[in-house]
């Protein structure tokens, strides 16, 4: 066990130490179908942001690879009620169409903690987040939102479906310019309101300072509200991590038809892009007709692997080029080199070329000929 461990590239390595992980947090690891009935992905297309792969099946029925992960989970739970309040994790592939290479295939390590909304469950995913990125890389960073945020300043007044995604895209890249264009043609949304929709893109940092801007405003019962949760839910994170570790921005969106409550994404050093993102999806469950939530997160592992350099690691210990003497005793020498921990590949003589030597990576060469071992190279 611990040669294969040592043989592990650092990612592999460091993905099996976030799973003992999770384990040790009483999450139970579970395996999820690589197709689904299509109908499924067609049914909540707005959930998802891929193209979907689909092929028939031989009774007819339209079948498609999986495109996300979580509505797999939501349709698990919605099928077995035991699930109802369940801890789980996984590692699996999504699979997305794609216009030039045909599809792409993308790993995912992610949790999902079924239950309703409440402080406690939303610190605990949080806080597994901190932690895995912190086994990937302790100078790592997470950024919370939340989705009643956007959808309480919104509730008062009537937008159009199509109005109200183009603020929030905008609001997504922060580009306030482009909402104060919008904004100007809905003469119905009064001053106060408008000012502050105009405001979100810059609301992040620190908690405190986020309220002090916001109270500047005429903010809704339900606003109120959510900034309270927030407090309590900031006051039991500022205990355990420092506040440059978690930082708020109102400005992260999700799809609000099917999040509801806390959004959160991951950063490392060194890494330009999201490399964990997830939330509260109770509407989802709702959509599924259970009485249930859940709260989860992904990391986006495919990420990882232009992270880590293995250019030290080896492919393999011990390269044997063999000709077809005596198998019975080739059989022996590789069981030999293995009792002592090392890894051995072997490529008959007639296959190989001078140079295939170069394509592997490894510490010894032998050649096995007329029935004997000799360390060293082959005489072509």
């Amino acid at each position: 066990m611990k040669n294969y461990i040592k043989n592990m590239s650092k990612k592999d390595l460091v993905l099996l130490n976030i799973r003992k992980m999770y384990d040790s947090y009483g999450y139970k690891k579970i395996s999820l179908p690589s197709f689904e009935e299509y109908d499924l992905y067609n049914e909540n297309k707005d959930f998802i942001d891929r193209n979907v792969l689909t092929v028939m099946s031989p009774n007819g029925k339209l079948l498609a690879l999986r495109p996300d992960i979580t509505l797999s989970v939501a349709k698990k739970v919605s099928k077995d009620q035991s699930l109802k309040y369940s801890k789980i994790y996984y590692q699996e592939n999504t699979y997305n169409l794609t216009k030039y290479v045909g599809y792409e295939e993308d790993e995912q390590l992610g949790i999902e903690l079924i239950g309703k909304e409440s402080t406690f469950l939303d610190f605990e995913i949080i806080n597994l987040a901190v932690k895995s990125l912190d086994i990937i890389n302790k100078k790592s960073m997470i950024v919370l939102s939340h989705a009643g945020f956007i959808s309480s300043i919104f509730e008062n007044f009537d937008l159009e479906y199509e109005t109200k995604e183009q603020i929030l895209d905008c609001i997504n890249r922060k580009n306030s310019h482009d909402i104060q264009k919008i904004l100007k043609r809905n003469e119905h949304i009064s001053e106060n309101v408008k000012k502050l929709i105009y405001k979100i893109p810059e609301l992040s940092g620190n908690l405190e300072n986020i309220e002090k801007e916001l109270l500047k405003y005429e903010i809704n019962d339900n606003t109120k509200k959510i900034l309270s949760e927030l407090k309590q839910l900031n006051s039991l994170l500022i205990k355990f991590y420092k506040k440059s570790k978690i930082v708020f921005d109102f400005s992260v969106v999700k799809n609000l038809n099917y999040y509801n409550g806390i959004i959160l994404q991951g950063y490392i050093e060194d890494f330009p892009n999201v490399i964990l993102t997830g939330g509260r999806y109770d509407k989802l469950f709702e959509k599924f007709g259970v009485d249930t939530g859940a709260v989860g997160f992904a990391i986006l592992t495919d990420g990882l692997k232009g992270y880590y350099k293995d250019t030290d690691k080896k492919d393999f210990e011990v390269l044997i080029a063999y000709d077809n003497s005596d198998f019975e005793k080739l059989v022996e020498i590789v069981n030999d080199f293995q009792k002592k921990g090392l890894r051995v590949r072997t490529e008959n003589i007639e296959n190989l070329g001078e140079s295939d030597f170069e394509i592997f990576n490894f510490d010894e060469k032998y050649v096995f000929q007329n029935g004997e071992l000799k360390k060293g190279g082959i005489v072509w």
